[in-house]
């Protein structure tokens, strides 16, 4: 149902990174200097080229705006799974412009919710509304292309950031097109909880990916 869209995320050079983003140091480090007028990765000015579909930003800029984004009032990453399933199954009734009305309004305040920017980009697409889709499409790629900045995500010590806990299910999904298989979770040897998911090819192939989502986590027992 999504492969016509979902081939666009499938490049190869986005998805396998060097240790580019340690969370033990780096994490508050970057938190704090989105809060900083005078850095480069101040929040409101990062957001507002986001929204503005500029598609210059880069894996840490992008990532840098994921991590401000768990000091938000709005951020409910447990919660919010929700709401993007609801959108998907609107889809599958071809409720497309609720979907659209509906997401838009969620995006305002959770910007960087994949399922939902995903969501709205299939219901312009089929709708017929090619730019507004390729829109909402940029955005969900910009947020693979931040996951994958942070590291490979193929040993537990170099784990993908992820914002929301189904965000790495999306990232085997939809950015490498594979099946999921056994999904667990664990600890880094800092204690930091980590998702762990096993990724299943065409071809045979099985690869485990580790995704830290410790602000997550952190967020639901506050």
């Amino acid at each position: 149902m999504r492969k016509i869209l979902l081939l666009l995320l499938i490049i190869p050079s986005l998805f396998f990174s060097q240790k580019n983003f340690e969370y033990k140091t780096d994490f508050n480090k970057i938190l704090k200097e989105t809060k900083d007028k005078k850095s480069e990765l101040y929040y409101p000015n990062l957001l507002d080229r986001y929204n503005k579909v500029d598609s210059t930003l880069t894996g840490k800029e992008i990532l840098s705006m994921l991590i401000a984004f768990t000091a938000d009032k709005n951020y409910k990453p447990y919660k919010d799974i929700d709401f993007g399933r609801n959108l998907y199954k609107l889809n599958e009734d071809k409720k497309y412009d609720e979907v659209i009305k509906s997401g838009q309004t969620f995006l305002i305040k959770h910007p960087f919710d994949l399922k939902t920017n995903f969501e709205v980009a299939y219901s312009y697409h089929k709708l017929g509304k090619q730019k507004q889709a390729d829109n909402y499409m940029l955005k969900g790629i910009q947020i693979f292309k931040a996951m994958s900045y942070s590291g490979d995500g193929l040993t537990i010590e170099n784990p993908m950031f992820t914002l929301n806990p189904s965000d790495g299910q999306d990232f085997i999904l939809k950015s490498l097109s594979g099946n999921l298989g056994t999904m667990g979770s664990g600890r880094d040897k800092d204690e930091n909880f980590t998702d762990i998911l096993e990724a299943k090819f065409e071809n045979g192939t099985v690869q485990t990916f580790y995704f830290i989502i410790q602000h997550a986590v952190k967020k639901m027992f506050e």
